[in-house]
């Protein structure tokens, strides 16, 4: 899901992902709203992603999302995360990530993929209600927020 922002909406619900996400390459993940801006509307819920080979939900520059009821299983990588720091005003509602592992190939040196968390948290100006986090080989929640905005959100 690229570059798809409002008034343009996208209801993702009951799908089910299996062994998606490509090792080692960078923007190959499951679901990846990716610089979507503001995506008002858009739902991801109730989806199944399971065995995944690199992340499961990635958010990265995009806004106004609302993920709920999404459960991920045996992740590599971090299992949902904010990409950059800039996203904000998502809403991510009763979501479960359990059993995550570590990559073997990382994208670069500078993501934490091989020590992953279930849930990495860039921003707090996120909403996060009633999210589990159950048997991450590293962490379940792990809040790396920095003062400026990385990647190519800071553009």
């Amino acid at each position: 899901i690229m570059h798809t922002s409002a008034p343009a909406t996208q209801y993702i619900v009951g799908v089910e992902s299996t062994g998606f996400g490509q090792q080692g390459k960078l923007g190959r993940y499951p679901f990846h709203f990716h610089m979507c801006m503001s995506a008002a509307g858009s739902i991801l819920s109730k989806n199944s992603i399971r065995d995944t080979m690199q992340r499961g939900i990635v958010v990265h520059g995009t806004n106004d999302l609302f993920l709920e009821g999404n459960i991920l299983h045996n992740t590599r990588g971090h299992a949902v995360m904010l990409e950059d720091g800039a996203e904000q005003f998502n809403t991510f509602l009763k979501n479960l990530g359990a059993v995550g592992w570590g990559v073997d190939i990382p994208i670069s040196d500078d993501e934490s993929d091989a020590t992953p968390s279930t849930f990495w948290i860039t921003n707090p100006q996120n909403t996060w209600i009633g999210n589990v986090a159950a048997g991450s080989q590293f962490s379940g929640f792990w809040f790396e927020v920095s003062p400026r905005v990385r990647g190519p959100s800071l553009q």
